[in-house]
């Protein structure tokens, strides 16, 4: 029984459906250097894990902004009565 790699699971040169296959004749005999061995749940988790951090200071820094112009507001209105 012949093991055969599907071409999806080929290395590409642009990370896309469109991108060229890097090596599609040893990719598809099983060398491992040109496939794609992580499954898309993997990669995706890596790509979000990668940015959580970025979107939690954007977060507390709009948070931060947000406090600031409350407190401002607080004190025009106490500066009117």
């Amino acid at each position: 029984l012949e093991k055969v790699t599907p071409e999806a699971c080929c290395q590409r040169e642009l990370q896309s459906r469109e991108g060229m296959i890097v090596n599609r004749e040893a990719c598809l005999t099983g060398v491992e250097q040109f496939q794609n061995r992580q499954g898309c749940y993997t990669v995706i988790l890596n790509s979000f894990e990668t940015y959580v951090y970025l979107a939690g200071a954007v977060a507390i820094g709009v948070l931060a902004i947000e406090l600031f112009a409350m407190i401002f507001a607080m004190c025009l209105f106490r500066g009117i009565q």
